[in-house]
């Protein structure tokens, strides 16, 4: 008869056979037996293997059916299909050139066709990676000098997967045979009654279709592949029985072929072998298919989207799953902006490996989401602004804890800076927490035995040389206030709010920094005092607002000049547009060595 009290749940081996034994000796049948015999000892261990194997395969069985704790890519991506989400591909690098063509001497010519496919070979340290145009160009000149400007070029060489419609086979499915296609590159033609070429489009929802609409749907299928999905004869055309299907894409490789900026055509180009390749943008965009990570993040907040922007969080939603260049994105209403502009969503993209947002990269991304937006809300893409955050800190460790010597000690602190900023901030709208940095200072080696650490708000302005500027510097936080009216001259000692990094006017190396009452200065610094030059601004300390009038320079180190500013409270935000970063160049560290 079964025992119901006996527990075989344990995934640790002896728990399991001691459990086991537990049960045995408390049958009748097997009174004082000796259950460390060897043939009862090798039957029990034979029943602990089967049990434990057993119960680790359901615990995986189980993992496997949620999306949070799946750990198969095709488990992931199966439930991701539920919520009507599809995997993010291969992506293409992309690039921008213009294309000269000159025919020879003797040749005359009106129009040349630069066809879909055209191939050009950039390399990339000891690898060649083929870049082709994705459509037809025609370029029509009067001088015999044919130009085809801001032409996009994508990375990867088109291939074709063919199939057959047979209705007699129930269970016949259209794969895409390589997994590294880019499914923005793909096309569908239907050939039906032999020369009757039908062109399908993909589509991602059932608006709008009926039974004669030529679409199909694209869904992820196993092994890191794709499937095609025709319509079923209400929503969407159904292929006729015996129709060919030809599926176009092309290949990427995917983040290899970024920064290409180098490119020679491979052959003629409308039969003209004279072709000049000049890069106007170098190649971006480029990423693998989307990590595991990634589809449980996305997938959900997918679904609640609805392929509809209406929330700011839709926007950054979005952008995010549909465009992997892009590192970070905020978006916020107009009525957040300063001043208000109702009727528009402002939206700022951060890409990774690059300083700014590529007016071709702005226009796809204004395309894209133009048709999810409503009607009434005309979306406008803003360059990212930055606010980085100066330390000063004095890290004091214990030297009996520890060999180490300060050296080693100041490397772990700033390795433990560069992950907290890697965790906390380095994005739109984050949170610097005082408590939480000074705690991951601590916490990088046990022989830390605290440290007094000061903060500073960071902006950086670039103004260009010997031109008179007006700046408006918004740190959006309130500023440190108190300090006594600063006369002049007076000691560089003396507290002050705000400072720079230094520039130089009127032949004089110079700095900014405010008087303690509202107003910027410029001054310039001789030993132990701080002598006034100019005013050239206001401070608000409330609002963090700085507006900075006719600084004209002619010199600065390096390529902006920096501005301090001594925040209230120490903890930082950052609003709207503004990512919040810490970076190493902005981190000044003293490792005394102490004994205790």
């Amino acid at each position: 008869m079964a025992n119901s009290s006996i527990n075989l749940t344990s995934l640790d081996f002896e728990t399991l056979k001691s459990q086991l034994k537990t049960y045995l000796k408390a049958q009748k049948q097997f009174v004082d037996y000796d259950f460390e015999g060897s043939n009862m000892s090798v039957l029990l261990d034979i029943l602990t293997y089967n049990t434990y194997t057993n119960s680790f395969y359901l615990n995986m069985i189980g993992n496997e059916m949620f999306l949070d704790t799946a750990q198969l890519r095709d488990s992931v991506v199966s439930h991701a299909k539920d919520l009507n989400y599809i995997p993010r591909s291969y992506r293409s690098a992309s690039a921008r050139v213009d294309i000269t063509i000159t025919p020879n001497p003797g040749e005359s010519c009106t129009a040349v066709i630069i066809p879909k496919g055209a191939s050009f070979t950039s390399r990339i340290g000891s690898n060649n990676f083929t870049f082709t145009t994705d459509q037809n160009i025609a370029v029509i000149s009067s001088n015999n000098l044919f130009t085809a400007a801001n032409v996009q070029i994508y990375e990867g060489s088109y291939i074709y997967d063919r199939y057959v419609m047979n209705y007699a086979n129930t269970v016949q499915r259209f794969v895409i045979s390589n997994e590294n296609i880019d499914t923005n590159s793909l096309t569908l033609s239907v050939v039906e009654d032999t020369s009757t070429v039908l062109s399908y489009k993909k589509v991602e929802n059932l608006f709008d279709l009926d039974y004669t609409s030529k679409v199909f749907f694209l869904q992820a299928a196993s092994n890191q592949k794709y499937e095609i999905v025709f319509g079923d004869g209400v929503s969407g055309r159904k292929p006729k029985d015996g129709a060919v299907i030809v599926a176009e894409y092309r290949l990427s490789s995917g983040e290899f072929p970024n920064g290409a900026n180098t490119f020679k055509s491979d052959g003629e180009i409308n039969g003209f072998s004279n072709v000049v390749i000049t890069t106007v943008e170098k190649a971006a965009g480029g990423s693998p298919a989307e990590a595991l990570n990634s589809i449980r993040f996305n997938a959900p907040r997918k679904f609640t989207t609805q392929e509809r922007a209406v929330t700011e969080e839709d926007y950054e939603t979005l952008l995010t799953a549909n465009f992997p260049e892009i590192n970070v994105v905020s978006a916020y209403g107009g009525d957040q902006a300063d001043p208000p502009q109702y009727g528009k969503v402002f939206i700022a993209v951060d890409l990774n490996n690059a300083d700014a947002l590529p007016a071709s990269k702005r226009i796809i991304y204004r395309d894209f989401i133009k048709k999810r937006s409503p009607v009434s809300i005309d979306p406008i893409f803003i360059e990212p602004e930055y606010m980085y955050v100066g330390i000063n800190s004095t890290v004091r460790y214990n030297i009996n804890l520890t060999p180490l010597a300060p050296a080693d000690i100041r490397s772990l602190v700033l390795s433990s800076i560069a992950n907290f900023n890697d965790t906390y901030l380095n994005d739109f709208k984050k949170y610097l927490r005082y408590s939480q940095l000074t705690t991951a200072i601590d916490f990088s080696h046990p022989s830390i035995v605290g440290n007094d650490t000061d903060i500073l708000a960071i902006i950086k302005i670039t103004p260009r040389l010997n031109v008179s500027q007006n700046f408006d510097v918004r740190f959006n936080l309130p500023l440190y206030s108190g300090i006594s009216e600063l006369i002049r001259p007076h000691a560089a000692s003396e507290d002050h709010v705000i400072t720079s990094s230094a520039f130089t006017f009127e032949n004089q190396q110079s700095y900014l920094e405010d008087d303690g009452v509202g107003n910027m200065n410029i001054i310039t610094s001789t030993g132990t005092t701080h002598n006034f030059l100019k005013q050239v601004g206001t401070v608000d300390y409330d609002t963090g607002f700085v507006q900075i009038n006719n600084l004209r320079v002619s010199e600065i180190i390096g390529s902006s000049i920096k501005i301090y500013a001594r925040p209230r409270n120490k903890d930082i935000f950052s609003q709207k547009n503004v990512i919040l970063s810490i970076i190493p160049e902005d981190i000044i560290l003293t490792v005394p060595a102490i004994r205790e």
